[in-house]
């Protein structure tokens, strides 16, 4: 066998070298000759009515392919325009927690911010978020949703429901149907 392989391979190079040289001393237009008298011998081997079905199914194939990358590119469309601004919201957040943070975590008795201004701010904010489809998630009292919901902690409370979000320690964001920032909760023991 392996005499055979070494044959044949020493065959292939001949016949490599034999193209090769031809192509060389008449140029490649003599290759491409070639390939269409193969194509149009082995055409002549096959029935038309045969051929002409063949061709109908590739044009037939070829023709459900454009259309799948039209509705793929489409979509992809849509889904750029829908969720463009979403790096943007991303970044905008952390800044929004501040200022949540800042409103809760104020001293009563010496306030070094105006918290009215603060929440003015803030209410704008939440305001323009809101006009370009981003809500905030703040689940306090709702059931624990673990799809917008991260529990960073469960207690037990007896006089609330099993599985209810106790106590919001950030709250979240969704952009869409997308959740952008999940709200960080303290969940009821079931």
């Amino acid at each position: 066998m392996k005499s055979n392989d070494k044959d044949l391979s020493s065959k292939q190079e001949d016949e490599l070298k034999d193209n090769e040289s031809e192509i060389q001393k008449n140029g490649p237009e003599i290759e491409i000759e070639k390939d269409k008298e193969e194509s149009v011998e082995s055409t002549e081997q096959i029935p038309e009515s045969s051929l002409i079905d063949q061709l109908e199914e590739k044009l037939l194939r070829a023709q459900a392919e454009i259309q799948n990358l039209r509705r793929i590119s489409q979509n992809e469309l849509t889904k750029a325009r829908l969720y463009g601004s979403e790096n943007l919201v991303k970044d905008l957040i952390p800044s929004i927690d501040n200022l949540f943070r800042t409103l809760e975590n104020q001293d009563t008795k010496n306030k070094t911010v105006p918290s009215e201004g603060v929440s003015l701010i803030l209410r704008e904010m939440v305001s323009a978020l809101e006009k370009n489809g981003i809500s905030v998630i703040d689940p306090k009292g709702e059931e624990f949703n673990p799809n917008e919901h991260e529990a960073l902690s469960v207690t037990e409370n007896k006089e609330e429901k099993p599985n209810i979000v106790l106590e919001v320690f950030q709250k979240g964001f969704k952009f869409k149907d997308r959740v952008i920032k999940p709200a960080m909760v303290v969940v009821n023991k079931k």
